[in-house]
């Protein structure tokens, strides 16, 4: 079974090499509501997505395109950038205060791992770029 894929239309803003940047603009759900010229909570932003691309030379600045990632690269996205560093907090904060009884203590041993976690998130930058990628729908 073909996994789900995310589908972003863009704009290409850049083109390098072997690299194009497309930038895409997120709406919120509710940017389709009737109402969202009354509502204060619609939003929009816009990402630039580098895209590794062989032949990038086919594209042109200003060019629309469609861009596709799979469903399962945003999830485990997700799962890295929120729900790790959120267990690991919990159980640092829990752990150093059952040892020391002192709050502050464990508050800031879990800053500090938290810290440290986003270091090496950070220096491991390069891999995680080579998995977590979009690429441009041909149509």
């Amino acid at each position: 079974m073909k996994e789900r894929q995310i589908e972003h239309r863009g704009v290409v803003t850049e083109i390098m090499s072997q690299c194009v940047k497309v930038t895409i603009v997120q709406e919120v759900a509710c940017a389709t509501c009737a109402a969202v010229s009354l509502c204060h909570s619609s939003e929009k932003n816009q990402r630039v997505i580098d895209i590794p691309c062989p032949d990038a030379g086919r594209y042109s600045v200003g060019q629309e395109v469609t861009i596709v990632g799979q469903v399962g690269l945003g999830l485990r996205a997700t799962v890295w950038a929120y729900a790790v560093p959120l267990v690991m907090l919990m159980a640092v904060l829990s752990l150093v205060y059952a040892w020391t009884g002192s709050e502050g203590w464990g508050a800031l041993s879990a800053l500090l791992t938290l810290i440290l976690y986003y270091i090496v998130l950070y220096a491991f930058q390069g891999r995680l770029q080579r998995k977590f990628t979009f690429q441009i729908k041909d149509f």
